[in-house]
């Protein structure tokens, strides 16, 4: 796939999550494997769902999407997004050297979060590097 190509599908995968964080928080909650312990403190976790899993998704989708646009240009921004979802992932890693084996959900969550920052910074690195072309006027000869 080109840079354009893999930036676009993974800009599209990550609205989609921002989308399903901002709609369906208790789904997201469900996946994640937790579970609201107080009822009188609902509001407060589908609010913080909505707005990590929902808010931050979506900006940083978006901000994938217009990199997607021009990789060249955003390669920066490209590459920024990717790290993020490699410190993700190597979060979770921490997780799993400090607190143990995660089972399969967490392990698969790593693997996707290894996948679309790699995925990224691939794109971010493949992108073809634009030289600036000579001036059409030569410059005068000094005097």
């Amino acid at each position: 796939m080109t840079p354009r190509t893999t930036a676009i599908v993974v800009a599209f995968v990550i609205l989609l999550l921002g989308v399903i964080g901002l709609i369906y928080p208790e789904r997201v909650l469900g996946v994640l494997g937790f579970a609201i312990q107080n009822p009188s403190h609902t509001a407060a976790a589908m609010g913080e769902v909505r707005a990590t899993y929902g808010g931050l998704f979506l900006v940083m989708g978006l901000a994938a999407l217009l990199g997607a646009l021009d990789p060249v240009a955003h390669r920066g921004l490209l590459r920024l997004i990717g790290l993020l979802w490699l410190g993700a992932c190597a979060g979770r890693l921490l997780g799993v050297y400090l607190d143990g084996n995660p089972g399969l959900p967490g392990w698969g969550a790593a693997g996707f979060e290894l996948l679309v920052g790699g995925a990224l910074l691939v794109a971010a690195g493949r992108a073809p590097v634009v030289l600036h072309e000579a001036p059409l006027v030569a410059a005068a000869p000094p005097p």
